[in-house]
This record gives structure tokens, C-alpha cells and sequence, in this order.
């Protein structure tokens, strides 16, 4: 019962910082006159941190063997972080926080909902219905009007 309340209060509390941290990764493009240089440090601050972490926990890697074993796709998901992270740092300043915001989460509503619906990626099917149509349109409407 108590996840029901603090899984989505951890959801709206990183959903807060995506704005916070591409603000602060606009600064630092800004400031260094490029994004490439302020993304490589972000990503050199979060592996020493996890880095830091692992440690502190002991937590061993996994076999060579179970890591072979994993779905080759799941190793994109760098590749597409950090993407995410250089496009952000690029867009922000230039469209504004809140019109990058907004698309942003706009394409994650979609491909979520497409991702669920065709069970893709390893994920729980969750059928497209006409509430999760209109919960979606009213989603993007009202962003679309928090953008305005």
C-alpha cells in the first residue's frame, strides 16, 4: 500500500529535476560555448557517483556470461541517454526550458503508450483504450496549454 503513495511521489520528484538538470546543463553550455564538453562531464560526475555507490554496497558485476545473455538492445540504452542528454542541453536554450519540456514529455507519453500497448521491450501489455486515448490527448492538451 505504501508503494501506492511513494512510487509516485519518487516519479514526480525526477520528473521535476529533468527540467532542473537541463537548466542547469544549458548554463554550463552557455558557458563553456558548446554541449559536448558540459554532457562528458555529467556523465563523468554520475559514473563516479554510482561508481562511489557500487563500492560502498559491494555490489559484484554480474558474470561475463549473464551479461552476454541479456537482450543486445538493452545496451542502447546508453546511446539513447545520452542523446537525450546532448539534445536537451543543445534545445534548451534555444526553444526555451518549457517548449523543450514540452515535447520531450510528449514523446515520452507516446512512446509509452505504444511501448505498452504492443508489449514491446520486455514490457507488461497494457491495450490502448479510448480512456487511455482521451487521458493521453488531455495530457498533451494540457501541456500544450502550459506551454503557451
Amino acid at each position: 500500500m505504501r508503494e501506492l503513495l511513494i512510487f509516485p511521489m519518487i516519479a514526480l520528484l525526477i520528473g521535476a529535476f529533468i527540467p532542473v538538470q537541463a537548466s542547469m546543463n544549458a548554463v554550463l553550455s552557455k558557458s563553456w560555448g558548446n554541449v559536448y564538453y558540459p554532457t562528458l562531464f555529467l556523465f563523468s560526475v554520475a559514473l563516479l557517483c554510482i561508481g562511489i555507490l557500487v563500492v560502498a554496497k559491494g555490489i559484484k558485476p554480474p558474470e561475463l556470461s549473464v551479461a552476454i545473455s541479456a537482450p543486445p538492445y538493452g545496451y542502447f540504452a546508453g546511446l539513447i541517454l545520452g542523446s537525450n542528454i546532448l539534445l536537451i542541453t543543445y534545445l534548451a536554450p534555444r526553444m526555451g526550458m518549457g517548449n523543450a519540456i514540452f515535447f520531450v514529455v510528449t514523446g515520452q507519453i507516446v512512446a509509452a503508450v505504444l511501448i505498452d500497448h504492443f508489449a514491446l521491450l520486455g514490457a507488461i501489455k497494457t491495450p490502448l483504450s479510448w480512456q487511455r486515448i482521451c487521458g493521453i490527448v488531455l495530457m498533451v492538451f494540457g501541456l500544450g496549454l502550459a506551454r503557451s
